[in-house]
């Protein structure tokens, strides 16, 4: 409903703010120029939405986040002004608009200006505010308030342990959220959120699925419980049409995309070459599907610095190609062998998975769907640290945030294989291509 309402808005708002300026520019109230502009301008509303959508603008729980890159604004400002000048100076010829380029400019500079006033000020809003009465005490309600803390538009109330003798106030509460474990520990709880809530058609659920349902990735807590991990990742009715389309589209994007990508890697074959004086293509063993060993291309960007193996540093050109993710130019054959799909976890190094498996609890669910070059992880968190020597080594030897990172990492990986969609599948592939623009230091941790 929220989407539905920024919409509305929106459209409003962008149509008053196109009367304004025609109005303004001619100095006098003309609906017949206005409409004139209206015809065209319809369309500039439904590509600057579009590039608002790309941007995560209308996605609620996106801007939940305090940390929420507004600056993307700027960048989604001058792509739509980009693309509606080359609209409007295409058709100015053939239709009676009003100096296009001043209209444009002023039009889009104060409808930018009051999507951001609106998306900051919408939360601020009583009725935007999600309450939360929070039962019991686990691992997973801990990250609710911790992020709840670091999101806006949350409410968070306190519960304890059900009383029968407590009252409890049901006005603006909208999720009762307990502890996973709270009925088993305290059998008397039942009866008093049920008699409580449940029976006032309060809506009562536990700390995985409201944790898994906000905040778009699962819980430390959650992955260690693997009944619960069963429940949403074993085979799905449908998932056989599913794995066919996305194997279709696999395979008609990667030829749609040869005769670009083609030329593109000739180029960078080519300065590799002749500027870093390395072999371009080099190939790496990664955990596969079911884990079982695929060999992944990519274009060098790395050397080795002496003899030991954990001594690397970046090429000469390796910089930009890393930085626009045009290092992995070759896994286009991947995905025509059927190794990768486009969207998926990312593939891990076979150490790493070996690791990685010892250490975090039923780690290798990451491999029940096929790999892909971008996903749901690689969208929403920046790349954890590289690990380099993985014998003989436990968690503590390394960097904490190495491998706090590779555990974030998977909790987006799973959230994405209990969700995965054809469509979600098209959303992360249309968002990756601004995903390779933006900075991992810009990215939410």
């Amino acid at each position: 409903m929220n989407k539905k309402l920024f919409f509305f808005l929106d459209f409003c708002a962008f149509f008053i703010i196109l009367f304004i300026a025609v109005s303004v520019r001619r100095w006098e109230i003309s609906l017949f120029t206005y409409f004139n502009n209206c015809k065209v301008f319809a369309f500039v509303f439904i590509l600057v939405t579009f590039v608002l959508w790309l941007f995560s603008f209308y996605d609620i729980k996106a801007l939940r986040k305090q940390n929420a890159n507004y600056k993307s604004l700027g960048v989604a400002f001058v792509i739509s002004t980009t693309l509606s000048a080359a609209f409007l100076y295409f058709l100015s010829a053939r239709l009676p608009l009003v100096t296009p380029k001043a209209i444009l400019l002023a039009v889009l500079a104060i409808y930018f200006l009051y999507v951001y006033w609106v998306r900051r000020a919408y939360f601020k809003l009583d009725f935007a505010k999600t309450t939360l009465l929070l039962f019991g005490n686990s691992e997973t309600l801990d990250e609710i308030r911790r992020e709840a803390r670091l999101s806006k538009g949350f409410s968070v109330r306190e519960g304890g342990i059900p009383q029968e003798s407590a009252s409890y106030a049901t006005h603006n509460l909208d999720i009762v959220v307990v502890a996973s474990k709270l009925f088993t520990e305290h059998p008397q709880a039942w009866d008093i959120v049920s008699k409580k809530f449940i029976s006032k058609g309060v809506c009562v659920d536990t700390d995985f699925n409201v944790f898994e349902q906000f905040f778009r990735r699962v819980s430390r807590e959650s992955i260690n419980d693997a009944m619960w991990l069963l429940r949403g990742i074993g085979r799905r009715p449908g998932d056989a049409m599913y794995d066919m389309l996305k194997r279709c589209l696999d395979i008609a994007l990667a030829l749609c995309l040869l005769p670009f990508l083609l030329p593109a890697g000739a180029v960078i074959w080519l300065l590799i070459k002749w500027v870093d004086k390395e072999k371009p293509v080099y190939h790496q063993k990664r955990a596969g599907y079911m884990g079982k060993t695929i060999t992944v291309y990519k274009f060098r960007t790395i050397r080795q610095k002496g003899q030991e193996s954990d001594h690397e540093q970046i090429t000469r050109t390796g910089h930009i190609w890393r930085r626009f993710r045009l290092d992995e130019i070759p896994q286009i054959y991947n995905v025509l062998r059927g190794d990768l799909s486009f969207v998926g976890p990312r593939p891990i190094w076979n150490d790493e998975y070996t690791f990685l498996n010892k250490y975090i609890p039923n780690h290798s669910i990451r491999t029940v769907v096929k790999p892909g070059i971008t996903g749901w992880a690689q969208l929403n968190f920046k790349a954890p640290l590289t690990y380099v020597n993985f014998k003989n080594n436990t968690p503590e030897n390394f960097e904490p945030r190495a491998f706090d990172g590779a555990f974030m990492r998977f909790s987006y990986d799973v959230w994405y294989i209990k969700n995965r969609s054809f469509l979600m599948d098209l959303d992360i592939l249309l968002k990756t291509g601004l995903r390779a623009f933006i900075k991992d230091s810009h990215v939410a941790q």
